[in-house]
């Protein structure tokens, strides 16, 4: 088990890697933003990537996961190179058509456009109709880049050709963050210049992608292919579509009751969850080929092994969760030596800090969704997860609109974790019923316990005001430490594990053949993937 356990290591810092970076070069522009843009044009940009994240999904009608479906070789599996051209071209060209057509109506109607994407309870949009124009027609373009792209990256998987395919995201997302810079400062273009930057990264993709393009493309539709394609790739987009709802529907109805300025200060503080989202996110990268290969290799130590797995991801979420809970609004605040100023500079941003942990907190139950989707691949019980990912969709709307009203920001915040607490309970009641594995409840419920006596311990002194400044990082590192010995105290670790955790240490990992992972991402990653204006 323990080899099993430090080759999913090993694998998760392998497909990890393009993931982090990439995500790291985008997460730079943040504070980039929020202290060269006022929380009103941060929160123009913030609502026009909300919805280029949906309509994404309706330009690429589910192709992606059909072209996966239809066009992956099994080993020593042959095929022609007319049927292999026919399926890449077949679904490239369905996208650039109907894509071209929905992007020629957006262009056409969007000085109409603009006053339902970009209402603004708090204030006129009025003055800015011809600039935001500009942007939405803009965003159509991109979206249209980005779609094209999706089929050509999806052959790269294929192919096995990882590194060109993250050395194609790297690039593009390096040249949006050059770009940003030269835009938005050099030639002071402001939340334009966020816009014009991701449509020539998305443009230089493209071009980068000309050459898997080239060799599989002939001018045909073949109608037998997207027969089959189509069908399947459909079956995907509702729950692609609930799957976005649970990430980004927060952000248009903040929009409708608070406005622009106000949605600007949430994303901010939202994106602060960075590092939890990024964990999060190396784990799943590596999880599926995982789970997949040892229960195919061993089901009945796969259980057991998949139970261990679980807790030891809730054990470093837990403590990740309490370290920056505690210390990352403070790091938010302090003059950093390298740029010389605060990250939130504005003092406007300030005051959403309070939703950080719930944010947290909500990347670590999508985590708990990612471990518990394990038995629901195994078994091929896939067709619940639309309804899963609606229950999610489903909570997330209804408690924006409840909560938004009477908490603020705070509302939007505790709505998705209550979405994707939600869709972590739903996942794990159905894949218990196909796949049981014995989790060790116990132990992770003393963890939580014990995380969350910190938690509030600190909430309380905080808010009493008795302590400050350097007394109170003395405060938070103390408890930091009495969590950590209250948890072994409270004998988390068996004596196996201890010894096996300094075998660990001690040996050093054995060399463990990576293997690249050809499924389709799930909808849940897919918003955190794009190049997002902050």
């Amino acid at each position: 088990m323990l080899e099993q356990l430090k080759a999913l290591s090993k694998e998760t810092l392998i497909y990890g890697t393009t993931t982090v970076v990439g995500r790291f070069l985008n997460f730079l522009l943040v504070p980039f933003y929020i202290n060269v843009l006022d929380p009103k044009m941060y929160g123009v940009s913030t609502s026009m990537y909300a919805y280029i994240s949906f309509i994404n999904i309706i330009y690429t009608l589910g192709l992606e996961a059909a072209y996966f479906r239809y066009a992956s070789k099994g080993e020593g599996e042959k095929r022609s190179d007319k049927e292999e051209r026919e399926l890449f071209s077949s679904p490239f060209l369905f996208v650039l058509i109907f894509g071209g057509v929905l992007t020629a109506i957006a262009m056409l109607f969007a000085p109409q456009l603009v006053w339902l994407i970009f209402r603004d309870p708090k204030s006129d949009i009025t003055p800015w109709v011809p600039s935001l124009t500009l942007l939405l027609r803009i965003s159509a373009v991109i979206i249209l880049l980005d779609s094209l792209n999706v089929i050509p990256f999806a052959a790269l998987r294929i192919d096995r050709r990882a590194k060109w395919f993250g050395a194609i995201r790297l690039t593009g997302i390096a040249l949006t963050l050059a770009l940003n810079f030269l835009f938005i400062l050099g030639m002071h273009k402001g939340v334009e210049g966020i816009f014009v930057a991701n449509l020539i990264a998305s443009a230089a993709m493209m071009v980068m992608l000309g050459p898997t393009i080239w060799r599989r493309f002939e001018l045909k539709i073949a109608r037998p292919v997207m027969k089959k394609l189509l069908p399947f790739g459909l079956t995907n987009v509702p729950a692609y579509i609930s799957a976005m709802m649970v990430q980004v529907i927060d952000r248009p109805i903040v929009q409708a009751y608070l406005g622009l300025a106000v949605l600007g200060i949430y994303q901010a503080n939202y994106r602060m969850g960075f590092v939890m989202m990024v964990f999060v996110s190396l784990f799943e990268y590596a999880w599926r080929p995982f789970f997949l290969r040892e229960a195919r290799t061993n089901d009945a130590r796969a259980r057991q092994l998949f139970s261990r797995v679980f807790t030891y991801f809730m054990l470093i979420a837990c403590l990740a969760f309490l370290l920056l809970a505690f210390f990352l609004p403070e790091m938010l605040t302090v003059r950093l030596p390298i740029i010389h100023h605060a990250i939130f500079q504005k003092k406007e941003y300030l005051d959403g800090l309070s939703i950080i942990p719930v944010i947290l907190a909500a990347y670590i139950f999508q985590g708990m969704y990612t471990n518990f989707i394990a038995g629901i691949y195994i078994k091929e019980h896939n067709k619940v997860l639309p309804a899963i990912t609606g229950i999610g969709a489903g909570v997330n709307i209804v408690t924006n609109i409840v909560l938004i009203p009477i908490m603020g920001i705070m509302g939007a915040a505790l709505a998705t974790l209550f979405a994707y607490m939600a869709m972590a309970a739903a996942i794990y009641r159905q894949s218990q019923k196909v796949y049981p594995v014995p989790y060790d409840w116990a132990r992770v419920g003393l963890l939580a316990g014990v995380v969350l006596l910190g938690y509030v311990v600190e909430r309380l002194i905080t808010m009493s005001q008795i302590l400050t400044g350097s007394t109170t990082l003395l405060l938070l590192r103390a408890l930091i430490f009495g969590v950590v010995v209250l948890i072994l105290f409270a004998r988390f670790f068996s004596k196996g594990e201890i010894a096996a955790i300094r075998a660990l240490v001690g040996r050093g990992g054995s060399r463990a053949k990576p293997t690249t992972p050809l499924s389709t991402p799930e909808p849940i990653e897919l918003s955190e993937e794009r190049k997002e204006g902050g």
